[in-house]
């Protein structure tokens, strides 16, 4: 048909326009790739010939994608998600399994369910490569989606952006927690409820700063001392140093409470907190026995 002209887009232009986004530079891009400077250049010029268009602003110090760019990348990832899934589906074909499953959890949801069952996925030899990341907060959310995670579990609600994926969510078991300090910390020789002037006063230890999307009773107290900590693990060492107080689900804290090393802080505006975790993953996908084994392992919550 006249005045319909074909564009041979390669897979591998694709990529290489995707993992300049993602990555933000050339060199990042070309190191992710595993492919030198100069071929992942000539795989972006041979993209902007093939589309006639001038995807990329050279001017400044660092490439950035163009209006056209942008719209040419949004098709381009359609080209990668079904590569994927013709990778996929060849595979399961094949072999009755995913090739590989991507999980990224918080890091203050339980782990012991995810990590049996991939211990038992490996023990049984399971043909599906299984990756289990740990992140905090906001930083889960983005893990998926820039390591195009399969499955992510967030105790954090997820943003706009992520969810156009359209994700279906899958609420798992309610993780309690408690606001507590060392037994030899000031709060915990007060009488009577703390009010947030009490606590103001004291060093609040949090993970990598909180944040007020988790809705906890003391988001509204201006904090005079903060220290941020990477995980759970270190916190739970802070507070049981006496540095300072702070929330620690229960399942990091149940026995030294039980002992009485930490003590529940009467804090006026309530020293618990449930957190509503959920398990995420894109909608029109379908999980494979590796991703189901996760899930109803997650869902019993054992």
């Amino acid at each position: 048909m006249s005045g319909v002209s074909t564009i041979n887009v390669t897979l591998e232009q694709a990529r290489t326009l995707d993992a300049l986004d993602r990555h933000g530079t050339l060199q990042r891009a070309a190191a992710a790739l595993r492919k030198g400077h100069t071929a992942v250049m000539y795989a972006l010029r041979q993209l902007e010939t093939q589309t006639g268009l001038t995807l990329l602003d050279r001017r400044g110090y660092r490439l950035r994608l163009t209006v056209a760019g942008r719209r040419v990348l949004e098709h381009c990832r359609a080209l990668l998600a079904a590569e994927a899934e013709l990778v996929a589906a060849c595979h399961q074909m094949r072999t009755g399994w995913e090739p590989a499953l991507r999980v990224v959890y918080d890091g203050i949801v339980p782990d012991r369910a995810l990590l049996r069952v991939v211990g038992e996925l490996v023990a049984e030899q399971a043909p599906t490569h299984v990756h289990v990341s740990a992140e905090f907060l906001g930083g889960v959310e983005a893990a998926f989606a820039r390591d195009e995670a399969d499955l992510m579990i967030a105790v954090l609600p997820v943003t706009s952006a992520t969810a156009g994926d359209r994700l279906v969510a899958t609420r798992l078991p309610a993780l309690d927690a408690h606001l507590v300090a060392h037994r030899g910390h000031p709060l915990c020789r007060r009488d009577g409820a703390l009010d947030d002037d009490d606590l103001a006063a004291h060093v609040l230890i949090t993970v990598r700063g909180g944040d007020p999307r988790l809705e906890l009773p003391t988001g509204a107290i201006e904090r005079r001392a903060t220290v941020d900590l990477n995980d759970f693990h270190a916190k739970r060492a802070a507070i049981l140093a006496g540095i300072g107080f702070g929330w620690l689900p229960d399942h990091l804290c149940a026995d030294e409470l039980r002992r009485g090393t930490l003590r529940p802080l009467r804090y006026r505006r309530g020293h618990r907190h449930s957190f509503a975790p959920r398990l995420y993953h894109r909608a029109g996908v379908r999980l494979g026995p590796a991703a189901r084994r996760v899930v109803e392992a997650l869902q019993a919550g054992a």
